[in-house]
């Protein structure tokens, strides 16, 4: 059997071998016509989108985000901008007068508006005999200073107004802006066709990122025009945080890319001491990546928040798999070899190694495809096309071009190896002495990082990814301690039935669910701030209707007064009923501002909001949370369970190709562990330091388990084939490190530095990523190094014992 297998190996080896001749002579046809492929995909990069809202995490035909989809085809788009101003007096009359003009500025200036809200037009509610009057609090100006002082009782003992748009002590108020559902373009095209004529379903777009964009931008231009002092605002909102993602990404994108090639031009250059040796590997990888991003545009998809890291992610991984090839071609080359024989001999040693890495780094990435969450599976299905990309390149472009270009040999080490290598060598000499030993510390660092994982928590947490100092988080902070909520859970009850909820019954429910999680944080450890649902008007207009009186301020028994109180409501002129209810009175919904937290802390609070209006809405009514936080809620916990799949999957496609490469069941099986102690070192390290696992950490197992291997691939490879040759594992782990450790030193050094460029964001998830990816790849490495010679050495039964030659 092992005869067999090195025979397949070998023939296998000839193969690449005639086919690093076959290029070498065909350079100059392989060079334009790769180059123009390459040209083709990349030239479709600058198309790709940047989308970082909730629903984009979701895939289109996930429940959650049809259910959103059909919220805010109800309801309007739900997520606000909100300027909070800060103030010594908020009513004071001077002070009301600039809000006016910026509340003016704002619905003249911002883009895509649906509407603004502030003290300036909030609802008053009055009547006239039988009349229902409902007005702008502002539409009249109050003369005089007891109008004046009726002004500001009012204000501050209206229910309406308070920890909505005002706060208890009246020193901070806010404007809330929020912008049209859909994308104005494909309003456009709907007020375009005949007028008879109706879109096809699902043909209407949501406000797209770009849009979102411009709307924030144009809110912080006319805010930094009203800054004054005693005006201080700031600004806050999902949409906010949604725009300040994307233009973080794009300035990250340009600064990642670019700390990487720097950095891995120096490297490159200080290892190989050549020029070729610094360029060839960018110059082949470098299409791969903005390949990459170009076939994504072409087929639709995105750029988000966690496939930001692909560019990163492809640039070091292709970079390592050009490094193998060049230095074996560099060491024959300046023995005196052919360029052509030195590109085949290259080939013959590295391109098989080099094609079972990018396989099983590739199988690895493709385990994301399983998830639930869209721009992990986008990961998984673009990254493991990336590395194929790169894989092409680096044994096709790269061999052509060292073919056609001028390239100088070196004077050769007279001791027959450099430094770096006979330290590599003296390394692995030792851990075979010391086999059980070495593997006996494994463990224990196993079992010490084992501990540590248990202790990991789990959360999404999209605020801390930016500095404690950034605007967002510090206006975000100021909202939730004096307004008790700048985020909102929706739930909405849906009874299935016209004016369903148009009865007293159904509205006394919402109201003293309304007083129930009004005081949720006795029992939650979550203080609500504002709750507002159809109830609410009921009773505003009851009271008004009836002299203003505070005991009217109730839901009436009669439905049929109900139903008149409502149709007096919509013929006032008044649309706040639009955001509150369906037309068909069958649907309600039920409106609650919370403060930010993670995401995931907000499940069980949604859990028990959703059973009680269960038990007192009864189950013929359907009961669904949603809204930014129910779905980042949803994301968080679906990642998951669907990484754990990804893993559970990644193992199950690399360890037989590990086993079927290398060509050994026990090398194979012996191999998986220096490719998994990384990883469970660093989710100790995760635990034992208190860093949350995110959708970052959690990508985190499965690219390092594809890099690992890597070097594991590479090592037991050549061992498998020295192993023959000389049938002494010393012997065998010698010329495996004289011939291929410099190339894992350089290929991990550059893929740790690479990921190190990632600590240069701006942004806390993206360190906590690179630094963390770094660092699981050095430690593999390392016990690629130090493990696995005293692996070898108990599988194949000690250093010295020599094997028959098949």
């Amino acid at each position: 059997m092992a005869g067999t297998e090195t025979t397949l190996r070998r023939r296998i080896e000839e193969r690449f071998e005639q086919f690093g001749h076959l290029i070498a002579r065909r350079r100059f046809i392989i060079i334009p016509v790769m180059l123009a492929f390459a040209f083709s995909l990349s030239s479709q990069a600058p198309r790709i989108m940047i989308d970082t809202s909730p629903e984009s995490f979701l895939r289109k035909e996930d429940p959650a985000k049809e259910f959103y989809d059909e919220f805010r085809d109800q309801f309007g788009r739900g997520e606000i901008m909100i300027a909070a101003i800060r103030t010594s007096d908020a009513l004071a009359p001077d002070f009301l007068r600039r809000l006016e003009a910026f509340h003016r500025a704002l619905e003249d200036e911002v883009p895509h508006l649906d509407e603004v809200s502030s003290l300036v037009n909030a609802r008053v509610t009055r009547g006239e005999a039988d009349e229902l009057i409902v007005e702008d609090l502002l539409d009249e100006w109050p003369e005089g200073p007891q109008a004046w002082e009726r002004f500001r009782e009012y204000v501050q003992e209206n229910p309406l107004y308070q920890n909505f748009l005002l706060s208890e002590d009246a020193r901070l108020t806010i404007v809330a802006v929020e912008t049209s559902a859909y994308s104005s373009e494909a309003i456009d095209e709907e007020l375009a066709m005949d007028f008879d004529e109706q879109p096809p379903d699902g043909a209407a777009e949501f406000l797209s990122s770009a849009e979102n964009i411009e709307s924030v931008e144009a809110a912080k231009q006319t805010i930094e025009r009203f800054q004054a002092e005693n005006f201080e605002i700031l600004l806050m909102g999902s949409p906010v945080l949604q725009a300040e993602l994307v233009e973080s990404i794009q300035r990250n994108l340009v600064r990642f890319v670019g700390a990487m090639v720097c950095i891995i031009l120096i490297l490159l250059f200080v290892l190989f001491r050549r020029i070729s040796g610094a360029l060839l590997p960018l110059i082949v990888v470098g299409p791969s990546v903005s390949g990459t991003i170009g076939s994504m545009a072409i087929s639709g998809k995105i750029l988000s928040a966690p496939t930001q890291i692909l560019p990163s992610l492809l640039l070091s991984v292709g970079v390592g798999a050009a490094v193998h090839i060049l230095m074996i071609f560099y060491q024959h080359y300046d023995r005196g070899e052919s360029r052509e024989d030195a590109i085949a001999h290259a080939l013959g040693h590295s391109g098989m190694a080099v094609c079972m890495t990018s396989l099983t780094t590739a199988g690895g990435l493709l385990s994301f495809v399983t998830a639930e969450i869209a721009p992990v599976a986008t990961l998984g299905l673009f990254a493991p096309l990336g590395i194929l990309l790169a894989l092409a390149y680096c044994l096709i472009l790269l061999p052509a071009l060292i073919a056609a270009l001028p390239l100088r040999r070196r004077a050769i080490n007279p001791e027959g190896t450099s430094t770096i290598e006979r330290r590599l060598i003296a390394m692995g000499d030792f851990s075979i002495r010391h086999a059980r030993a070495a593997i006996a510390i494994t463990l224990i660092a196993i079992f010490i990082s084992l501990v540590g994982a248990s202790k990991i928590q789990f959360g999404h947490d999209i605020m801390t990814w930016l500095p404690e100092s950034h605007s967002i988080r510090v206006a975000t902070d100021l909202f939730d301690s004096e307004m008790r909520g700048s985020m909102t859970v929706e739930i909405i009850a849906d009874t299935g039935r016209e004016n369903g909820v148009r009865n007293h019954a159904f509205l006394s429910t919402l109201d003293s669910l309304k007083e129930e999680f009004g005081d949720a944080d006795l029992e939650m450890g979550i203080p609500v701030g504002k709750i507002l649902s159809l109830s609410d008007i009921v009773k505003e207009i009851n009271r008004a209707l009836n002299g203003n009186e505070i005991s009217s301020y109730s839901i009436p028994e009669n439905p049929e007064l109900i139903a008149q109180e409502l149709l007096l409501f919509e013929n006032s002129g008044s649309d706040d009923l639009e955001s509150l209810v369906d037309s068909q009175f069958s649907m309600a919904r039920f409106s609650l501002r919370v403060p930010y937290r993670d995401p995931l802390s907000y499940v069980p609070f949604l859990d028990l909001m959703k059973e009680r209006f269960r038990q007192e809405l009864g189950s013929e009514v359907e009961i669904r949370a949603t809204g930014f936080l129910a779905v980042m809620s949803q994301t968080i916990r679906a990642v998951i369970s669907s990484m754990a799949t990804s893993y559970v999957l990644a193992l199950a496609i690399i360890t037989p190709l590990m086993i079927f490469l290398i060509g050994s069941l026990r090398a194979g099986l012996a191999s998986m562990i220096p490719n998994l102690a990384p990883i469970i070192i660093t989710l100790g390290i995760m635990g034992w330091t208190g860093i949350v696992m995110d959708v970052f950490a959690l990508m985190i197992g499965g690219i390092a388990i594809g890099l690992a291997v890597d070097d594991t691939i590479h090592y037991m490879h050549n061992f498998q084939r020295y192993f023959a040759q000389y049938g002494n594992v010393r012997r065998a782990n010698s010329e495996t490190l004289r011939t291929t450790g410099q190339a894992l030193l350089v290929t991990s050094v550059v893929l740790t530095a690479g990921f190190c460029a990632l600590t240069f964001a701006e942004m806390n998830n993206l360190f906590n990523f690179g630094l963390l990816t770094a660092i699981t790849i050095a430690n593999a490495f390392l016990i690629d190094i130090l493990v696995s010679p005293a692996l070898m050495a108990l599988a194949y039964g000690g250093v010295g014992k020599a094997k028959a030659r098949p």
